[in-house]
């Protein structure tokens, strides 16, 4: 059960009047118990800290992943974070899949990196070591 019929992108492009009568619309086609429900409901969710994944997009090459860039927003839609998990695969390899390095940056909101994970591979599909760089 939701307070309107709006989804969070309609929401953020609202008014705070639009988004007022929403929730009134809404409210008044409700029962005493899905009131009840509702509000026992919404006291249990912290959205003050909520991260959103706004979208992800990525690309994928004949061994498997090249890429993946995950970005988060806030309620209200500001950047929060950014992950991009990169592949790189051993030379010769392909069809069979073999990572040689996994790169995981992390941004903050204003695209400043925060934090590098490198994970190396062996040859043999092993996990060597991981590596974490800070900047």
């Amino acid at each position: 059960m939701t307070l309107s019929d709006l989804t969070l992108e309609q929401l953020r492009n609202a008014t705070l009047t639009q988004i007022r009568t929403a929730i009134t619309n809404k409210l008044g086609n409700l029962t005493k118990k899905q009131l009840i429900i509702l509000i026992l409901k919404v006291a249990d969710i912290n959205v003050e800290n909520m991260e959103i994944q706004d979208r992800e997009e990525g690309e994928d090459g004949p061994n498997g992943q090249i890429f993946r860039n995950q970005i988060y927003r806030d309620v209200l839609g500001n950047k929060l974070k950014s992950i991009k998990t990169e592949w790189v695969y051993y030379p010769g390899q392909e069809g069979r899949r073999q990572i040689d390095t996994i790169t995981i940056t992390e941004k903050d909101g204003d695209d400043k990196v925060v934090l590098i994970k490198e994970i190396k591979h062996l040859l043999d599909g092993g996990q060597l070591k991981l590596i974490q760089k800070y900047p």
